[in-house]
């Protein structure tokens, strides 16, 4: 068993959930359209990222299966949230939804973001130029998608914790 193989393992698995769960961020609050967008965005991102990471696996004897959801965002549930969504539009409740959304959101992309890093010392260590090369590019939007998050809950958190409770 490779050990590099498995730690790319891990990456995949980690930019895969990360891509899921912005699925449903955006899902649960697409009446914020630029959320909507972002998120819809960010885990196509995040399913190319897995995508790249595949053959580079591969070299390291760790097969991994394409992920089975390419299209994001266009089913059932997805439909379900969305309507869900509008239905409730900006009510006061939904600040404090989407401030949860945006933290489970940086946590996981964190979380992807360690994996980068780890992929960069095993590229380094091995003096695989072309992961080296992969984790630059990759790792950089990742950081990225930290950085809007980031921005996000700082403007987000006045409006959801101040506004909405000074009576």
């Amino acid at each position: 068993m490779n050990k590099i193989g498995l730690a790319l393992r891990e990456l995949y698995r980690a930019e895969e959930e990360l891509a899921d769960e912005y699925v449903k961020v955006g899902e649960r609050l697409a009446a914020e359209h630029d959320i909507w967008y972002e998120c819809k965005r960010f885990a196509e991102e995040c399913h190319l990222h897995a995508d790249a990471i595949r053959p580079v696996a591969a070299r390291y004897e760790e097969q991994l299966a394409p992920a089975d959801d390419s299209e994001v965002g266009e089913t059932t549930t997805a439909a379900l949230r969305h309507k869900l969504s509008e239905l409730l539009g900006r009510r006061p409740e939904s600040g404090l939804l989407l401030l949860r959304s945006l933290r489970q959101l940086y946590l996981q992309a964190q979380e992807v973001s360690f994996h980068w890093l780890i992929a960069g010392q095993l590229a380094q260590a091995t003096r695989d130029q072309e992961l080296l090369t992969l984790v630059d590019e990759l790792h950089r939007e990742t950081l990225t998608q930290i950085k809007w998050l980031k921005t996000q809950a700082k403007v987000a958190s006045p409006q959801a914790l101040v506004v909405g409770s000074r009576s």
